[in-house]
Formats: structure tokens, C-alpha cells, sequence
């Protein structure tokens, strides 16, 4: 073989690893307020394509974000939907269900028509994008936990077969925040054009995200945790530990602030722990309670009196196996009455690590220093559905909490820490008690527009 034709080969080679066009972001997260899914429906399911472009044109979202899995007519009625959301100048991207959220893995439900097949879905949004301007991108669920089908050559198809017929058209996956990585963007930053990440708790969570999406400093977070989908055998645990000096005193007492993101009633299997020189001084079932931060005061003078030192540590501990049971419990606020630690939880690295099985920590990791190569634009997903937000928040669930974390994402947004925000499921009946408090806020910050979005 020919020097010449050796080259080519190798060149060929190249290109089919090589990054995929990404969709221009120019205008496409400019002031993107958006809406997600509870269309409302005819009795005979069709969706009620008026009244919904009505309803979102009083919410006054820009962008809708129209499911495809409730009906086996919702291709065709996101074609009727279409026009109409356009003379409201409402942009609209195509959601669709992932593998985990289809038969034979679950329900009787797909996607429908092409169910399965994101190929020929790349190819069919990427033309309907074409008859439709306003069908700007679309978006799959449950991205990460279907990864092994996903896979970044995967996408890299998908996305070649979507651009070679509009190389306008966006592709988003939905993550949830545990799952937005330094790893995640790394693998799969080339192959798409920005994340949708789901119920972000607090300002702490969308300026972590916004770090790792934009490759700037990440501080590993004080956090034990257990992946979901793995499995694990009772007495894996994953523990931090740190020692401190006991002070001359009569009682001594620790204090700190904790949550974690499971709300759920499944008991029995991953506790949360406090220990004092080896002996558990607090516990807790992950099972249920609220999802927001606590504090936590226990009195330790048993296990402090009468030594010079003892070693503290917070342990995730399972009793029972699990197969598919994610956890991540956060922990922060670390104080003590007469004793003195050598580092606080605001410092996660200088704590000691120690693991058995699959459990997951930012303790003892170094800050990971970013160097700036890339921007992944991301819209935080807020919970605009009382049972949802109830199951990501913890109780109560009422109208006004809601609105609260829906300002909460609005104000990141507005400061530029993240590319725009979506309600999930808002109610938009008639009667619903949380659709005036979203359509107020939602307003408020159209008047007001985005640092990312000025910036566009």
C-alpha cells in the first residue's frame, strides 16, 4: 500500500471518531423559560392544542417541552401543535422516554411511532425541525441511567444523522445532579449540545453543576453515597473519618447539618451514621423524612470523657443488600462543644476515606482544577407538580414551595449560572393553585433578562 493511500485510511479513520458538530447555541438559550409535559387532553386523549398554547402564553414560557409517550397520537398532535405554539412564538423541543421507561423494562408504553429506535428518531425530529423552525431540539429521560445503551458512540451516530438533515437542531440529555460529573462531561461533552438537569435542591447544587458543565474548579463535595443500579452486600459501608482533640470539660457535644435525596418509604437497607472511636452514637434509615438540610445535635460526653483524642467519623452503612437503591447524603456545619476538630466538613479533603463495596465519597479528594475548555449550556428542571416535588423535597409539598425553588433556579439563571430553567409537570387546569405563582415569577424575570442570555 501507497504512502498516499495509508494516510487516507488513517484519515478516514479520524473522522469517524471525530467530534460531531454541535448546534449552534446562538439564540437557542436566549431567555429559554420553558414548560414541560401535564398537556391537557380531550376525552378521547387527543391533547387540547388550543387551550395549551393559551395556557402557556399566559404562563409566559418561551419554550414547551412536549413528551412523546402518553398517547400513540402525540407525534401527530405535536405536528398540529406546532404551528399554533409558533404564531405564539413559543418554541417547542420533542421529549422523549429512554429504554428504562419502555417495555419490556417497564409498562406497555413507548414513544411512539419509532419507540426504540433513536436513530430513526434523530432523523424524523431533524425533518419535522426542518417544516417547523420552532421545533428547536429535543431531549431523552433518564439519560445517565441508561448509559450502556447511550454510549458516546452511539450519540455520536444519533447526532451525525440528525445535523447531516439540520445542523441547527440541539440534543439534550436529562441528567439529575449526582449524575453530572467531571466523567460525564468528559465522555459525552463532544457529542451533545447541553444537559437538562433535574431538581437541583439548593444554590450550592447549580453552581457545582454549573463548575463541572463549564470545566472550572469543582471542590469535591462532603458527601457519602451509593450509586443506583449497582449492587451491594450488608456491611458494605463507606465511612470519613477525622480525629479531634477533647478539651477539659464535664460534657461534650457534636453538631451538624445533613440531608440526603431519598424520600421514599423502602426501609431497612442504608443507614446514616455517627461514630465515636468505633461506637455509634447516632443512626438513621434513609427511608423517608424531608428532603431539605436538619441539624443534628448529639451528646458524646460517654465517649469523650477521660481521653485526649478521639477519632469521629460518618459512616453510610448497609444492613441489607441492595440491587438498585442511589443515595447521596450530604453533610455540612460541623460543630463541637469542647472538642477540637483538625478540619471541618468545609474542608472534605482533609478527611480520611474508607470504603468497602460499591459506596461512592468526596472526602478525601483534591480539588479538581479546571482549565476552562468548554462550555456545556444546562437548564435546571424544577419540580412544578405537588406529588414530584413532594417526592424531591420532602414535606410540605404545597403551592408556595414550589414557586420558592422555581425563584431559586430563576435567580441562577438570571445570574448566569445556568442556561435557562423548566417547570416539570405544572399543573395547567383552570383550578390549579400553583399556575398563578409560576406565571407571576415567570414574567417577573422575562422584564429582566439572563447574564447568559444577554450574553448570546
Amino acid at each position: 500500500m501507497t504512502t498516499w493511500m495509508i494516510a487516507l485510511v488513517v484519515s478516514i479513520g479520524m473522522a469517524s471518531q471525530a467530534q460531531v458538530p454541535q448546534a449552534s447555541t446562538a439564540g437557542l438559550f436566549r431567555e429559554h423559560l420553558a414548560d414541560y409535559d401535564a398537556e391537557l387532553r380531550r376525552a378521547d386523549g387527543r391533547v387540547e392544542i388550543d387551550t395549551l398554547v393559551a395556557r402557556l402564553h399566559d404562563l409566559g414560557v418561551t419554550t414547551y417541552y412536549w413528551l412523546i409517550w402518553h398517547a400513540p397520537t402525540d407525534w401527530d398532535d405535536v405536528k398540529l401543535f406546532l404551528p399554533q405554539a409558533a404564531q405564539a412564538g413559543i418554541d417547542v423541543w420533542v421529549y422523549l422516554v429512554p429504554p428504562s421507561e419502555s417495555p419490556p423494562k417497564y409498562g406497555s408504553q413507548y414513544s411512539e411511532p419509532f419507540r426504540l429506535d433513536y436513530q430513526r428518531w434523530a432523523e424524523e425530529i431533524a425533518k419535522l425541525s426542518l417544516q417547523h423552525t420552532n421545533l428547536t431540539a429535543w431531549v431523552i429521560d433518564d439519560f445517565y441511567a441508561n448509559r450502556a445503551f447511550f454510549t458516546p458512540a452511539y450519540l455520536r451516530e444519533m447526532q451525525t444523522r440528525s445535523k447531516r438533515i439540520n445542523p441547527s437542531l440541539a440534543f439534550l440529555p436529562l441528567m439529575y445532579f449526582n449524575e453530572t460529573t467531571a466523567k460525564f462531561a468528559e465522555d459525552y461533552r463532544e457529542v451533545i449540545d447541553g444537559v437538562v438537569v433535574a431538581y437541583l435542591q439548593d444554590r450550592d447544587e447549580i453552581e457545582r453543576t454549573w463548575a463541572v458543565l463549564n470545566d472550572a474548579d469543582v471542590v469535591p463535595p462532603s458527601e457519602l453515597g451509593f450509586p443506583p443500579s449497582t449492587p451491594s452486600q450488608a456491611g458494605d459501608f463507606v465511612r470519613a473519618s477525622q480525629s479531634a482533640q477533647v478539651l477539659p470539660a464535664d460534657r461534650y457535644t457534636l453538631s451538624f447539618r445533613e440531608r440526603d435525596d431519598f424520600t421514599g418509604p423502602t426501609a431497612g437497607y442504608h443507614f446514616k451514621q455517627l461514630l465515636v472511636d468505633g461506637a455509634v452514637v447516632w443512626e438513621q434509615d434513609v427511608a423517608g423524612g424531608p428532603a431539605g438540610w436538619r441539624k443534628v445535635v448529639v451528646d458524646v460526653t460517654e465517649q469523650a470523657r477521660g481521653k485526649t483524642g478521639v477519632t469521629v467519623a460518618f459512616r453510610l452503612f448497609d444492613k441489607k443488600g441492595v440491587s438498585n437503591f442511589g443515595v447521596h447524603w450530604r453533610l455540612g456545619d460541623l460543630g463541637a462543644e469542647n472538642l477540637r476538630f483538625a478540619a471541618d466538613l468545609a474542608a472534605p479533603a482533609k478527611w480520611q476515606p474508607d470504603r468497602r463495596g460499591a459506596f461512592e465519597t468526596g472526602f478525601g479528594g483534591a480539588v479538581k482544577e479546571g482549565r476552562r475548555r468548554f462550555h456545556i449550556p444546562f437548564i435546571s428542571m424544577t419540580a412544578g407538580d405537588i406529588r414530584e416535588f413532594g417526592e424531591r423535597h420532602g414535606d410540605p409539598a404545597t403551592p408556595e414551595r414550589v414557586a420558592a425553588q422555581l425563584r431559586l433556579s430563576l435567580q441562577a439563571w438570571r445570574e448566569g449560572k445556568c442556561d435557562g430553567v423548566v417547570t416539570y409537570c405544572l399543573d395547567k387546569r383552570p383550578q390549579s393553585p400553583t399556575f398563578p405563582l409560576a406565571q407571576k415569577l415567570f414574567h417577573e424575570f422575562r422584564s429582566t433578562p439572563s447574564k447568559t442570555g444577554a450574553a448570546q
